[in-house]
């Protein structure tokens, strides 16, 4: 019953992860990525040596071309993750873009990262401008975004803030057909931003690596089933055992999402 000796671990954030949302697609060549493999810094990727080869072939048909490009969100100053990606697929072979209100460009500087850049503020959630009787927005078109200042409950300046839409504009990527990998360990932002990861005005994130913090009842259900929707697929699931066990790794990517509802397999046994 629900006072008995188990009462406790049914109701709890690791009793909801132990029992829902598992992997729900195989990546043969997943790998554990980081320096050391071990540890909370690691993340799983799938198939490394694609993201190489993609690169290289934008690179050869536009030189101009980035290759790939990262974006971590959250750092701490460790970049364990970031230094096992190029250790992976070659150094200087992606565009890193890191993202913490920590004072950590230094440390990234002498971590020996290539083509890594620092970016010191948040990522929250997009605001919808208000909108006139001909619907503009207040900002015009061509001005950069402007950050958001957040305050902790003792009124102390936490750091500024960008939606992941402005960063985006910002960093000028807007034109990208893929951010190829998306990293976000935010302590909890995942929450209030996941709506916009696949926004339409945004390239698309081929795969997202998140570190989600709980299971907020408003919000977990539609965090997963509307990714699910989006054609991301969770090819891994690792609990933070060490730290947190309900804090949980997981890893998605995106395929077709007509793939992802099942009706290319089906297609394949029509009658003809």
């Amino acid at each position: 019953g629900k006072d008995g000796p188990w009462a406790y671990g049914w109701a709890s954030n690791k009793a909801w992860y132990q029992n829902n949302y598992e992997p729900n697609f195989s990546c043969q060549f997943e790998r554990r990525v980081g320096i050391p493999m071990n540890g909370d810094g690691a993340k799983w990727i799938c198939d490394p040596h694609r993201i190489k080869a993609l690169a290289k072939a934008r690179k050869d048909k536009d030189p101009s071309h980035p290759g790939c490009v990262v974006y971590s969100v959250g750092s701490s100053g460790n970049f364990d993750f970031e230094l096992g990606l190029e250790s992976v697929i070659g150094e200087g072979v992606c565009e890193i873009h890191i993202f913490d209100f920590g004072y950590y460009e230094g440390e990234m500087n002498r971590s020996g990262l290539k083509r890594a850049y620092f970016h010191r503020w948040g990522l929250m959630e997009r605001v919808e401008e208000p909108r006139s009787m001909w619907g503009l927005g207040r900002r015009k078109a061509k001005s950069a975004p402007t950050p958001t200042e957040k305050y902790d409950k003792d009124k102390k300046l936490i750091g500024q803030f960008y939606s992941l839409r402005d960063t985006v504009e910002l960093l000028g990527h807007r034109d990208l057909d893929m951010i190829d990998i998306f990293k976000i360990d935010c302590e909890g932002c995942e929450w209030d931003t996941y709506r916009d990861w696949t926004s339409v005005e945004l390239p698309m994130l081929h795969q997202i690596l998140v570190e989600v913090h709980g299971a907020p009842k408003d919000k977990a259900l539609d965090f997963y089933d509307s990714l699910e929707e989006e054609g991301y697929l969770r090819f891994h699931k690792e609990p933070n055992i060490q730290w947190d066990p309900s804090c949980i790794e997981y890893a998605f990517i995106r395929v077709d999402r007509a793939f992802a509802r099942g009706k290319e397999l089906a297609r394949g046994n029509e009658k003809k």
